[in-house]
Formats: structure tokens, sequence, C-alpha cells
């Protein structure tokens, strides 16, 4: 079952010096090249490791120190527009350097994620949930989006919330920075850098914000394998809606679900800085399941048996299948899961939409 309802383990690796072991950042620090020419000797002194570090037994302190970089004039929309897209370029060089395909990019990823980093740069905290409690998979549905996603997040903070703009050049080498931490990962602490190098992901959205406690940016990565008409964003409890749209050539549906959450909170920043890495709903919440051919198929749950419902495929891939959503205040998830038509055992979601009800 944890193929089918997989959970996204997008663990959260705090990259700003107000959270993170000063001797990781200065470790990470260090790898870009002129990065340290950047910062104001006075700064250069705190990234200096003291001799317990590392290796040692000592406790690895999480430091409440500001930003190694002097505020300067603050950057434009345009040039943060820029730095987005050469995010994007690391990305790919990461993803040619380990055979992988390119991903594009992706707009209405990147739109769906802006105010989020918005809030997180201008309120002092990083989390996979936003204030008023959605996660990225809402946010995506809201934006229009019409694939997959899964995200990464990182920041770069000044302690006490005085941070004053950035230029552009010093802007990149802090994101640049974040992307080599997330790439240099290592298991089991590695969701970033897994979902990096993706092989499933077709595109990605940048977002970049800069706000009164530093920088903050999400990467989203979207799986593009299905021409899918849109879902309601709401619609009423028990009421059906119809999944409809055409899988691309090479690719077979292995199941259509739909699982319900408790309609999100609002939630202070205390709370979002305790959150980590986020997942669909449980499991136990599974209360449709269709496939083509699925007649006599069925998933067992904590809450009973789910037999799956049967939906045709034309020969040209096109699909159509109406989900029954619950019957109760909540947000259904419906989401598509499909894999290679050489190899049905490689399951991924080409799909998801949020419907709140």
């Amino acid at each position: 079952m944890r193929k089918i309802l997989p959970a996204i383990i997008l663990s959260l690796v705090l990259l700003d010096p107000v959270f993170t072991p000063l001797w990781q950042r200065a470790a990470f620090m260090n790898r870009i090249p002129g990065l340290m020419d950047r910062i104001p000797k006075t700064a250069q002194k705190v990234l200096q490791l003291p001799p317990e570090h590392p290796g040692s037994s000592a406790p690895r302190a999480l430091l409440n120190l500001p930003l190694p970089v002097r505020p300067a004039s603050s950057v434009s929309q345009a040039q943060i527009t820029d730095v987005e897209h050469k995010v994007l370029d690391l990305i790919n060089q990461e993803r040619q350097a380990a055979g992988l395909r390119p991903v594009v990019w992706d707009e209405t990823a990147a739109r769906a994620a802006g105010q989020h980093v918005q809030e997180e740069a201008d309120q002092g905290y990083i989390s996979h949930w936003g204030m008023n409690g959605m996660k990225p998979q809402e946010r995506y549905t809201l934006a229009g989006g019409l694939d997959a996603v899964e995200e990464n997040e990182s920041v770069s903070f000044w302690s006490n919330g005085g941070f004053h703009g950035v230029s552009e050049n010093v802007l990149f080498d802090l994101v640049r920075a974040q992307e080599v931490a997330m790439v240099n990962e290592r298991p089991p602490d590695d969701g970033h850098r897994k979902n990096i190098l993706d092989p499933h992901h077709t595109g990605a959205g940048i977002a970049i914000a800069v706000g009164k406690y530093g920088v903050a940016m999400a990467e989203e990565f979207t799986n593009h394998y299905a021409d899918l008409k849109p879902l309601p964003y709401s619609a009423p409890q028990g009421s059906n809606v119809t999944l409809t749209g055409r899988i691309f050539p090479g690719y077979e549906i292995t199941g259509v679900y739909a699982v319900w959450e408790q309609l999100p909170q609002p939630m202070t920043r205390a709370q979002l800085m305790q959150t980590h890495s986020y997942s669909d709903p449980p499991f136990s919440n599974l209360h449709f399941w269709a496939r083509p051919g699925g007649r006599g198929y069925y998933i067992q749950t904590p809450a009973g048996d789910i037999f799956a419902k049967n939906f045709a495929v034309s020969p040209g891939g096109e699909f159509s299948v109406t989900v029954p959503l619950v019957d109760r205040p909540a947000l259904d998830y419906i989401t598509l899961e499909i894999a290679p038509t050489a190899n049905p055992e490689d399951r991924f979601y080409a799909g998801q939409f949020v419907v709140r009800l």
C-alpha cells in the first residue's frame, strides 16, 4: 500500500543562521566561490568553527545569529525572477550530471508558492504549511495546477527581523548555498536531494521572496503525463466530481484514489516552526478507488475493504471517472496514479486535485 498512497517525505533542512548548527552553516558557505568575500569581516569571524566541531561529543547547538550579509539595496522583482530561473538552471545541472532529463519552467507551480514564501520571509518561519493551514497540494490546486506537485523549502533569516534588502548577486549566492546544501544531503535525511533528482519530474516552479526576516525559497516539482480537465476547488459535501483526461502514450493508469482529511486550521508562527515533512491524508481515510479493469480488486484499509470501481481507457488514452466525495466538512484529495507500460511497478502520481467540502 505504500506505493499506492506514498508519503511525501520532504524533511525541512533549515538553511538559515537562526536554526542551523554553526558547523553545518559554515561548511556550505565555504563551498560557494566568492561568497565569503562578500561577507563583512566582522560577520566572517562568527563563521569560524570552534575547536570542538566537528567530530566531538559536544552538542550541536542551534545558534541565534544574524544572517552573515550586510543589508543592501532592495532587489527588484525582475531581479528575483531572474534568480528564480537561475535556480532552475542549477537544478538541471544536477539532473544532467545524474543522467536525468531536465525539468522545464512551470509558471503555475511557481505562482502557487509565491504568496507562501513571501509570508515566510515576512513572518520569519519555515514550513510546508502556511498560516492559513494550507499544504502545497491545496495551494497548487488553488493556483490552477493540473498535475502532481512535490515541494522543497529553504530559508536564510535574520534573527531579529531587521533585514532591509539584498543585491541580486548576494541573493543568488544565498539561494545557491541553499541548493548546494540540499543536493549534498545524505541518507536518511536526503528528502530534498531525492526530490531534485526524481526521474518522474517534468517541471519545476521556483518562488523566492525577500522580507523583513530574510530570504525564503520554495521549489515546486511537477509531473505532467496527462492532459486533465480541472476539478472544482470547492463542492457540496457528498456530491460527485468527474475526473476526465487523456494519459500520454507509453503510460497506463494504475488507480484513481480519493482520500480525505480535516479542513485546515490557522497556525501560529510557533506552531509552524514545529512542523517537518508533509504527506497525503492517512491511508485509513481512503474512501474511493478505481482502476481500468478493476472489477474484483480491493484494498484493505483500517476502515474496511475498498472495492475497485471499473472504468474504461480508450486506445488513445482518454478516460473519465466519477468520484463520490465524502459527506462531511473536509478536504478530499483526488489522485491519478500511473506507471510506464514497460514497468508497471514504477507507480507515481500524475495528477492530484484537492477539493474543499
